[in-house]
């Protein structure tokens, strides 16, 4: 008993991540009461992000509350991932730059950093952990990459519909085995003249959007639908001869060994 118990303080612990905004409205300090809901919502994707960049399928829950103080949005989880977070904000103010950091954290500080400059409202990023940095952003920083590290690319992706439509913003989600789920958006004439119901079903898309150079990672929320793919998954025989005989042509005259010797020499298999 006494071997679990400080395993359990420690996995039982939690810490919290805060945003601060500083602003006017109307020649006032700004409020809570003052931020919309919309705006709140954006902060809400990005601060999970933030705080769960590799997007954890269990992650521990995030509570949420907003005190006085012009807004002080504050967010409690786990005190590692507080932790982690706290070493990106203290990475980001000593080296003022995003680029040395993941796709998905660097965009969430970007989007902070836009929203700065629209509205003159200045956030203060900040953990409750000791010794633990803050990192300011407002209209006069420049937390933006300093290089595209994105394309836009067209791809091909596989798995089953778990929703499809929606009344504002019509949309397909497809979950992908190992890689979540992807939210695709669809126009509504395209769903509307879909002949039967995809729900639940596996299926392939053709899809555009921006995908990340140095690790392949599509960026979910650009995604925007080409075709829908009726998607087989059993094996065929037959198809798999007529590639083989298509492949024999030109690799008759291959030293299998070597190219498998060179192959694995050059990726480092």
């Amino acid at each position: 008993m006494s071997t679990t118990l400080p395993y359990l303080w420690m996995v039982e612990r939690t810490a919290t991540f805060e945003v601060v905004l500083e602003g006017t409205k109307a020649g006032k300090p700004l409020k809570p009461e003052d931020y919309d809901i919309k705006a709140l919502r954006e902060l809400l994707a990005e601060v999970e992000v933030l705080l769960f960049p590799n997007g954890r399928r269990e992650r521990p829950a995030i509570s949420y509350e907003v005190k006085e103080g012009s807004v002080r949005n504050i967010f409690r989880t786990g005190v590692q991932a507080v932790a982690q977070t706290g070493a990106v904000l203290g990475l980001v103010a000593s080296s003022g730059t995003i680029d040395v950091l993941d796709p998905r954290t660097a965009k969430a500080i970007e989007a902070v950093q836009r929203w700065a400059q629209e509205s003159d409202i200045a956030f203060t990023l900040r953990t409750s952990l000791p010794s633990s940095a803050e990192l300011r952003i407002d209209r006069t920083t420049l937390y933006v990459r300093s290089e595209a590290t994105s394309v836009e690319a067209e791809v091909y992706l596989y798995g089953r519909v778990v929703e499809a439509g929606g009344k504002g913003k019509p949309n397909i989600h497809l979950q992908v085995d190992g890689q979540g789920v992807f939210i695709i958006d669809a126009a509504e004439k395209f769903l509307a003249e879909l002949t039967e119901n995809i729900l639940y079903h596996t299926m392939g898309v053709r899809v555009v959007g921006r995908q990340n150079l140095q690790t392949g990672e599509l960026e979910k929320g650009t995604l925007k639908m080409v075709q829908l793919i009726d998607y087989d998954a059993q094996y065929n025989e037959a198809y798999l001869k007529r590639l083989q005989d298509k492949a024999s042509t030109w690799i008759k005259d291959v030293d299998l060994d070597q190219y498998l010797n060179d192959f694995r020499g050059e990726y480092g298999a």
